[in-house]
């Protein structure tokens, strides 16, 4: 299915693979600054009279207007905080500075600039064009307003790779809001009016390919419509295969085909777990352990695909995601996304140290609800803390024991509680429902009463012990507050 015009493409991306672009890991301001200067068309330096434009065509551009876009591509290109770059896309698309647009894409792109937590500026760019002011969900009235502005940015400048991306982009959203979060069957109409987007949105881009100007997110577009038009897995590997060739920091394009190749869509079970092993180990060391996180964050934070048990491998994952921070920054929505992958993987642990973290900033993107949100913090914490006094306990047994004093006392205990306690010890095993404790951390007061007991297993039962052991009386410890540990006797 749906292999037209695909050969053709695939040989261009063949040709492109060949020619790889050299550019700048990073470019400056002033680097950026001086190249969008030059690239500025020479114009009057005033509007004409009568201050009207023919169809299509940009009017004439005065010395004030081509400052204020050099100011305008200058904040975006410096600006660092993810939201409020979304939003000042936004703007400029609203009020149809596509220069603007243009020298920020084409500043992003030569200098493969990142925000904090490593998302590419690129992608971020094109995510604030895809839909009507960032919404998931809006009105015909807003998309055919979107989809207008779009075309007259296409027509004004016809050699744009970055408006026939966006507007294919735009195409591919609109058909994908017919299918809500996923939960909604497409009627024969619908499936006929998201076929007719998407094909809409694949015509765009077969003849933007054509364009002396390439685009990384040219690539990840056509994978997500490749996916939405139903192509074979042949092709659909073929084309992943050319764009990592094109640009292989690109991770959203591996993020694109784990979701493909999921049951949910033309995958079965384990398909993307190995695709995510596979394409980490290809890439090796840190940058490969990054990817494998954010590979498994996408599919293990995609709410559309449900709660199946996750088949990843969580120590390799969390190591991704130290990784990640370490070379890119945290931020508050990796923190959550953390929260939210422990809690997946029953890691209480991480989960409350990170829930800790977060405080009341909960992300509404990476949990959804409130509810979702304040249930899993209150699981980590009801986990984590028992847990942790254990772990407190034990460091303390062990500091006791290192001391002369310490060991006496231990074999002290062992004795008395031997003598008196074997017997319940066994009559608590008997009768228990469920595990049976293996071992006891107690604290002792300086009168020898216990004053807290913990169980090992943190699972086992000690309703029969623990009224047993309450009054009793051993030979005061060395000090106050002094933690012992008494290893039971195993089940008759």
């Amino acid at each position: 299915m749906a292999r037209r015009n695909f050969y053709a493409l695939a040989l261009l991306g063949c040709l492109a693979a060949t020619l790889p672009l050299k550019l700048a890991a990073q470019e400056s301001l002033g680097d950026a600054a001086r190249r969008i200067r030059s690239r500025k068309e020479d114009a009057p330096s005033s509007t004409s009279k009568t201050g009207n434009k023919a169809p299509g065509q940009a009017q004439p551009a005065s010395v004030a207007d081509r400052n204020a876009d050099l100011n305008a591509t200058m904040t975006l290109v410096s600006e660092r905080d993810e939201a409020a770059y979304s939003t000042r896309v936004r703007t400029q698309l609203e009020q149809e500075r596509f220069r603007v647009l243009e020298d920020v894409a084409a500043a992003e792109r030569t200098g493969k600039t990142r925000f904090a937590g490593g998302g590419w500026k690129l992608y971020t760019l094109y995510s604030a064009l895809q839909s009507p002011k960032g919404k998931a969900s809006a009105t015909e009235t807003e998309w055919t307003d979107l989809l207008d502005r779009l075309k007259r940015w296409q027509a004004q400048q016809p050699d744009s790779i970055t408006a026939r991306v966006a507007l294919a982009y735009a195409y591919l959203h609109y058909a994908w809001q017919l299918r809500g979060d996923g939960s909604i069957p497409l009627t024969a109409d619908g499936k006929r009016i998201f076929d007719e987007r998407a094909k809409l949105a694949e015509a765009e881009l077969n003849q933007s390919f054509e364009l002396p100007a390439k685009c990384p997110e040219w690539y990840y577009v056509m994978l997500q419509t490749a996916r939405a038009r139903g192509w074979e897995a042949a092709d659909l590997t073929t084309l992943f295969q050319r764009a990592i060739e094109f640009e292989p920091q690109f991770y959203y394009y591996n993020l694109e085909l784990a979701l493909s190749l999921t049951p949910r869509w033309r995958g079965k079970e384990g398909d993307t777990e190995r695709f995510a092993e596979e394409s980490a180990n290809r890439v090796g060391g840190k940058a490969g352990d990054i990817l494998y996180w954010q590979i498994a964050q996408s599919i293990l934070g995609n709410r559309e695909l449900g709660n199946a048990p996750p088949q990843f491998t969580w120590s390799r994952a969390l190591l991704g995601y130290k990784n990640l921070v370490e070379q890119y920054k945290g931020t508050l929505l990796l923190e959550n996304q953390l929260a939210q992958m422990a809690a997946r993987f029953g890691d209480y642990m991480v989960t409350d140290e990170t829930m800790a973290q977060i405080g009341e900033r909960w992300d509404q993107s990476t949990w959804g609800t409130r509810e979702y949100f304040d249930k899993v913090k209150t699981w980590a914490s009801g986990s984590a803390v028992p847990f942790r006094k254990i772990v407190e306990a034990y460091k303390a047994v062990n500091a006791n024991m290192q001391t002369p004093e310490g060991r006496s006392y231990d074999g002290v205990i062992a004795r008395e509680f031997s003598t008196r306690y074997t017997r319940a010890v066994k009559e608590c095993a008997a009768v228990a429902s469920g595990p049976t404790p293996t071992l006891l951390v107690l604290q002792m007061a300086k009168s020898g009463a216990v004053q807290q007991m913990m169980v090992v297993p943190d699972n086992a039962s000690d309703a029969c012990l623990r009224p047993k052991l309450e009054k009793a009386a051993f030979s005061p410890p060395p000090k106050g507050e002094y933690w012992v540990r008494v290893a039971l006797a195993a089940k008759p």
